[in-house]
């Protein structure tokens, strides 16, 4: 279910310098639209902005919502899901193994104190990640590896091992100098200080062995959040990687996607299956 409510956009007139690395997106084809040069402070370059935003979700009959308030909606719009087989897919407190069990799932309204009126909630009795449907799995509990970088930036790599195949998410894009500290409203601001802003942000994964990466995420500009990894793992049991992002665009706004290795097309390591984001501004 693409549960999205429309997320504010904050644009930064600038765009992303080429890397002179070969790039490959393997995605459906996006419309750029051109406009008027700027110049950057303290640089000579004219550039223009770049509108290419992924992922974009393909229908695969997978759906995530994340249980959350959502605004704009009645119970009614939920009430499917009761009688549907979703599950949710959680991580034990205890023994910090992932699984995927029958939910249990209320759909609700709670007063909300910012938009100070009632909010439809969707809820399930475990504190989940995110309800899924449409899965296929044999075994509840789910193959996990840790993620060791959350935040891959500008410039940065990240490489993880996954079935004795090594695997790794590049950062690209371009920075520019804040007046304010970027990571004052990030969940992990320990990990993002003194960062400057990014815009035309994109991220390509890629495997050992394989010449081209694929382009997974690009977002032209942030307001104080950044692209999140959540989760690596083997959701559909295929023995390859699959991800879950977050990739909220501002901070008074919440957005999630899942990608499974099992429904990738031709030259692509995972494709987009799922979507949910809400928003909580006051």
């Amino acid at each position: 279910m693409r549960n999205k409510i429309t997320l504010p956009f904050i644009l930064i007139f600038c765009s992303m310098l080429s890397c002179g690395q070969k790039k490959t997106d393997n995605s459906s084809e996006q419309t750029t639209s051109e406009i008027d040069s700027v110049s950057l402070e303290d640089s000579n370059l004219k550039v223009k902005i770049d509108t290419i935003e992924l992922p974009v979700v393909s229908n695969e009959g997978i759906e995530i919502v994340l249980p959350a308030g959502y605004r704009g909606y009645e119970p009614s719009d939920f009430y499917h899901m009761l009688s549907e087989n979703w599950f949710d897919f959680y991580q034990d407190s205890v023994s910090k193994n992932h699984y995927l069990e029958k939910a249990n799932i209320t759909i609700d309204k709670f007063y909300d104190d910012c938009l100070q009126d009632s909010t439809t909630s969707v809820s399930s009795d475990r504190d989940c990640i995110l309800l899924i449907k449409g899965l296929q799995f044999s075994n509840n509990q789910i193959k996990t590896i840790p993620v060791k970088k959350k935040y891959v930036w500008v410039g940065e790599k990240s490489s993880f091992e996954f079935n004795h195949e090594q695997y790794t998410l590049r950062g690209d894009g371009f920075t520019v100098k804040s007046d304010e500290p970027y990571s004052y409203l990030i969940d992990d601001p320990d990990e993002l200080q003194d960062r400057d802003e990014v815009v035309n942000y994109k991220l390509y994964l890629s495997k050992k062995g394989v010449q081209e990466e694929q382009l997974l995420i690009a977002i032209p500009s942030f307001n104080h959040t950044f692209v999140k990894l959540l989760w690596v793992g083997d959701l559909d049991e295929d023995g390859k990687p699959d991800f879950i992002f977050d990739v909220s665009r501002d901070y008074e706004d919440k957005a999630v996607v899942l990608f499974l290795s099992s429904k990738a097309g031709k030259g692509e390591f995972v494709k987009c299956v799922g979507e949910s984001a809400y928003s909580f501004d006051c």
